[in-house]
């Protein structure tokens, strides 16, 4: 989970609270004090809390549950008067949005978290940059309208850090956001935000310029959020703004219009929850005061039927987060536990026995065995030709599906070892048919090893298993045509050659025989 580093003085300061009362606060926002030295605090946060992820939002939360201010923050939203135009189609990042936050009060420590509040949400939800990248700068010092286009490597302006002037294509040699990052764009053409005066203001989404950062006497700070969905960015602008905002003395916003019209609005949205179904799901009797108290303390409105959430809740979706933030502010501690009303004597499961006795049987047979997780790279089971369910929001590109077939991750660990004789199996779940099945599955590798090598140890396994197995020919998508055995009988599976295409895509550079069988 992400760790962050907070001033104790800070957090004091924006909230208007004592240092225990701070600290006793901590464990309803789901926060764990990870360290402390001095007056830094190191708190461990949530993934899902991408608000918490700097002071500001962690002080905005501890005011609710300490009662100091409750329901919606305030906050007064205009349309303003400043212009982003595109010019131009930037293909690898094509939207950018936009808004200002005024009278602002702050100091060094402001701008730490300001910082650290960027550079979290690009390692998490940016995925490094390449799904969003935000960049900061002074409103005082821009001119608009600004636009949004391509600019030469070979024009010049003063990254962040320098005090001279360089071209674009010295940039990305000469510092670190440069060599990193570089490869996101066109390097002969990378895109630009420029002001209506030429000043360069960042170089998207590498690295910014000296000419309009923010400073302890900034007021007015400009935020922008570039990527390629716009959904995406409208929801990170709504954090870094209402973050933004709780050092704001007027919590005044304006949002920017872009091509003439203002497509990112920070917008409240109405969850239908039904206090009954929150009761009996937290096995509470809630009442109608206490319910709504409870949901004012999370930072929300209550209008009819409806909870009114505000925009920088991007992780609520459905009435279940509600009253997860319900649980939260009335203290697990506090709701009693009751016994299951079912009594019933634990046992094995079937597929578990299987699975042991299917251990047993390939580790003395020589096999060693890994363990893969469930989730998976959609890549991975593409290359193999199986069909699978994708993650909508998954947490990593790399975890992007469930998998239906042990057999993708199983070639990924043979490409991992470069061993010149491989003898792997792994057991666990997949969801193959559109059910959740008990799978076994072998890697056998090394020169000379072909299907007979697969069959031979797959009939082993079932006899020791006690099942009936018969090899028929079959056809499997990611087998050598002509070299695959297809399962039946008590069980159901393949055996057979991987393809040399695609052990070359995934590294492994040995001849290697895949079989796999699913117990239930």
């Amino acid at each position: 989970m992400p760790v962050i580093d907070v001033s104790l003085w800070d957090l004091r300061r924006l909230v208007g609270a004592s240092e225990q009362e701070i600290l006793n606060a901590l464990e309803y926002v789901k926060g764990e004090l990870a360290g402390r030295e001095g007056d830094r605090l190191k708190i461990e946060v949530t993934h899902d809390r991408p608000d918490h992820f700097s002071a500001e939002g962690l002080a905005r939360t501890l005011k609710g549950v300490l009662g100091i201010e409750e329901g919606l923050p305030e906050v007064e939203i205009e349309e303003g008067s400043v212009e982003l135009r595109y010019e131009g189609f930037i293909e690898e990042r094509p939207y950018a949005v936009m808004a200002v936050v005024r009278d602002l009060a702050l100091d060094d420590e402001a701008i730490v978290q300001m910082i650290q509040l960027q550079e979290k949400l690009h390692e998490t939800y940016g995925r490094d940059r390449r799904k969003v990248a935000i960049g900061y700068y002074d409103l005082s010092k821009i001119k608009p309208p600004i636009s949004y286009r391509r600019i030469s490597q070979t024009d010049r302006y003063v990254p962040l850090g320098y005090n001279r002037e360089i071209e674009v294509r010295e940039m990305y040699e000469a510092t670190d956001k440069g060599r990193k990052y570089a490869s996101l764009i066109r390097r002969e053409a990378p895109p630009a935000l420029v002001d209506s005066d030429g000043k360069i203001m960042v170089v998207v989404p590498v690295l910014g310029s000296e000419c309009c950062k923010v400073t302890p006497a900034t007021r007015d700070v400009l935020i922008d959020v570039t990527g390629p969905r716009l959904e995406t960015l409208l929801k990170i602008l709504a954090i870094l703004v209402y973050n933004l905002l709780e050092r704001s003395k007027s919590r005044k916003v304006e949002l920017v219009k872009i091509n003439g019209g203002y497509p990112a609005r920070l917008e409240r949205r109405e969850i239908d929850v039904d206090r009954g179904l929150v009761s009996e799901m937290l096995g509470v009797d809630l009442g109608e005061e206490e319910y709504r108290a409870l949901l004012r303390r999370a930072r929300h409105d209550v209008q009819g039927g409806k909870v009114v959430v505000a925009p920088y809740r991007i992780n609520i979706i459905s009435w279940v987060d509600i009253a997860e933030d319900i649980a939260i502010m009335k203290g697990y501690g506090s709701i009693s536990r009751e016994p299951p009303p079912i009594v019933t004597a634990g046992r094995r499961h079937r597929s578990e026995i299987s699975s042991e006795d299917a251990r047993k049987a390939l580790l003395s047979l020589g096999f060693q065995e890994v363990m893969n997780g469930v989730l998976t790279y959609s890549a991975l089971l593409e290359a193999f030709g199986l069909r699978h369910a994708r993650v909508v929001n998954p947490v990593s590109e790399r975890l992007d599906a469930v998998r239906s077939s042990l057999l993708p991750g199983l070639l990924n660990v043979v490409s991992a070892l470069r061993r010149p004789r491989i003898k792997l199996f792994e057991i666990g779940d997949v969801v193959a048919g559109g059910r959740t099945r008990r799978a076994v599955a072998v890697a056998v590798g090394g020169d000379g090893v072909t299907t007979t090598d697969g069959v031979a140890v797959v009939r082993t396994l079932c006899r020791a298993l006690g099942v009936e197995c018969r090899v028929e020919n079959g056809e499997a998508p990611w087998c050598i045509e002509g070299r695959c055995a297809r399962l039946v009988g008590d069980i159901e599976g393949y055996v057979g050659e991987v393809r040399p295409d695609i052990l070359v895509k995934l590294g492994a550079f040995t001849p290697v025989t895949l079989g796999e069988i699913l117990l239930a």
